[in-house]
């Protein structure tokens, strides 16, 4: 896996709050109101003074059918950087009841090749079917089954599922998919409400923290350490608004720069009130 593919797995992961011990209420999902058709996030990747490059988060309705939305999450690294050059798409259908990532095509470019990975999740078998081929060529890299699975998160559907679940107080370990294997992500949540500032605001914004450690660790290109913690909006739209993660370079920061949500601002708080 690829530097830019550890940053990107690493930030999702941090939105991947999942309480699987419990029973959801029903409805609770859309209740929120996290899945917002035409929903932007932009978000900016640094290290240090360094731009490490950006990440963009978009969703749509999927078209004839029932609460399904198609996610796509781009990643590209900054053109003026020599010592990395990302240029990933992720394509997700995710299902709103029980959120769960029903299709998922990754396709992450390496030069003049393009290796593109795909999940399938048969519901009715409890099955994945997982395959990687290597563009332009179309050759076959690895193909694999998966039994006796409820349903598996990854990419965006993390992303979502960890926003419905952001207002939980709860310490849980999720079953991650990276790679074709399933991890387990430990983290804690907590309804304490807490300020994060970025850049593109003047004023912090109200927000709830998740903290954890993924034990894919050393599956990641970049050393990602499995370490990390999060930010969420403190409202109905549980926007991911911060997070930072160890890798072997240091300390990498992901933050809200763009957003564009119908009905959305940030919770910002006026210090000087």
């Amino acid at each position: 896996m690829r530097y830019g593919t550890a940053v990107f797995t690493a930030f999702l992961v941090i939105s991947a709050g999942l309480h699987l011990a419990s029973p959801e209420p029903a409805g609770s999902q859309t209740q929120i109101g996290i899945f917002a058709p035409g929903e932007r996030l932009q978000y900016k990747v640094k290290w240090l003074f360094f731009r490490l490059g950006t990440i963009v988060v978009t969703t749509e309705r999927l078209p004839d059918t029932v609460g399904k939305y198609l996610a796509t999450i781009i990643l590209d690294s900054n053109p003026d950087l020599f010592f990395i050059s990302i240029h990933n798409r992720y394509e997700a259908v995710v299902n709103v009841e029980p959120v769960r990532c029903d299709l998922l095509r990754a396709m992450e470019v390496d030069g003049s090749d393009t290796l593109v990975t795909g999940y399938v999740f048969v519901d009715s078998l409890k099955r994945i079917y997982m395959h990687q081929r290597l563009l332009p060529a179309d050759s076959l890299i690895r193909t694999e089954v998966r039994d006796i699975v409820n349903r598996f998160f990854d990419g965006a559907s993390l992303f979502f599922f960890a926003r419905t679940m952001i207002h939980h107080d709860s310490t849980i370990a999720v079953p991650t998919l990276v790679e074709f294997d399933m991890f387990q992500t430990h983290m804690t949540f907590t309804r304490i409400p807490v300020l994060a500032s970025i850049g593109a605001l003047d004023d912090p914004i109200e927000t709830l923290e998740v903290s954890g450690r993924a034990e894919f660790e050393g599956k990641t290109f970049g050393g990602f350490s499995g370490d990390f913690k999060g930010w969420f909006s403190n409202d109905h739209a549980a926007v991911p608004i911060r997070a930072e993660m160890s890798i072997t370079l240091g300390t990498v920061d992901v933050e809200l720069e763009q957003w564009s949500r119908p009905g959305w601002t940030p919770p910002i708080i006026n210090e000087d009130q």
